[in-house]
């Protein structure tokens, strides 16, 4: 019921929330690396592609997991979560909507602002739902079904969550650049997550909600990849992407199974450690680079590669993971 609420609530707004964006002029900006460079000839049509469509992410899944999902705590923690990654990437577009330019908040002051999200959760934790905040204790590691967990000392906790909630934020954000592939990515992490949700450690009694959040998500994505196929009508915007991966960061985190994420969001991985590659090989090589353009998806696209193309095979790995964790918890 989660799923087909969001599908059809999602279906329905799109297309009046499309219209108001084309009304207010809210669109895509290039960035400035696209300018100058070939990949700017093949995205050309999509500078004035409405963007923000990730706030009908947010509220649907919101509504819909608070009328399906029990309120828990750890459902609680991860629409918290979920809400304040949207609000970061909204204030991120808002900049650039005013500037008229792809510069928004700086990439320093969003991780600083994460940070603090990171940290407020983990400490609200602790106060209020003890039984949670030791659950994120215990980190599963995969052992091919067999149960092996490890306890890490509580300063390592706040570090380590911020790793892997700002990571997987980020790395969604970094996948988003091709008509529909953060948005299928993001799809397959969050189906393996949600039944991952089902068999989590006894500790997280109520792990089987944040499934209903889940699957709200996924509903609520299928009915935004509808317009966000190509050609797109609609982008998420850093409002969606920070925001679907803060939740799928929190998610696993809550579940205690962030190695296995980090397996079942391979796609998100690939796509940070290319971005890293590429900068940290630029800098100390004298200006050489390993691939045509940074995140990895864009490298293919300067390679000849359709944007189909991209999106089918990179959706074909997002699976690969996503079936590869499932197996190896």
């Amino acid at each position: 019921m989660a799923f087909f609420t969001a599908f059809f609530l999602g279906a329905f707004l799109f297309p009046p929330l499309i219209s108001f964006l084309k009304r207010k002029k809210i669109e895509q900006s290039l960035r400035a690396k696209e300018e100058v460079r070939d990949l700017a000839k093949l995205h050309a049509a999509k500078a004035n592609t409405p963007t923000m469509g990730g706030l009908c992410i947010w509220a649907v899944t919101a509504i819909v997991s608070i009328i399906f999902a029990e309120i828990s705590g750890a459902v609680v923690a991860a629409l918290s979560m979920f809400t304040i990654f949207c609000a970061i990437g909204l204030a991120d577009d808002i900049a650039k909507f005013r500037s008229r330019s792809s510069r928004g908040v700086s990439g320093r002051r969003k991780l600083i602002l994460e940070a603090i999200a990171v940290g407020a959760m983990v400490s609200t934790l602790r106060v209020f739902d003890v039984d949670l905040y030791e659950a994120i204790h215990v980190l599963c590691i995969p052992a091919m079904g067999h149960a092996v967990t490890w306890t890490p000392p509580t300063i390592f906790l706040l570090p380590f969550a911020f790793l892997v909630i700002a990571g997987s934020a980020n790395g969604v954000n970094l996948t988003d650049g091709v008509d529909g592939l953060a948005t299928g990515c993001s799809i397959s992490a969050a189906l393996a997550l949600a039944v991952l949700c089902l068999g989590a450690v006894p500790s997280v009694s109520d792990a089987g909600e944040l499934a209903v959040v889940l699957i709200a998500l996924c509903g609520a994505l299928l009915a935004f990849f509808c317009y966000n196929c190509q050609p797109a009508k609609i982008f998420m915007g850093d409002c969606g992407s920070l925001a679907l991966g803060g939740l799928l960061g929190t998610v696993a985190m809550l579940i205690s199974q962030p190695f296995l994420f980090a397996i079942i969001g391979g796609v998100f991985v690939v796509e940070t450690l290319s971005v890293f590659m590429q900068v940290y090989y630029f800098k100390f090589s004298g200006g050489r680079r390993i691939f045509r353009m940074a995140p990895l998806h864009h490298h293919f696209e300067l390679s000849g590669w359709p944007e189909s193309r991209v999106v089918g095979r990179f959706w074909v790995a997002a699976i690969i993971c996503a079936v590869a964790g499932l197996c190896l918890r």
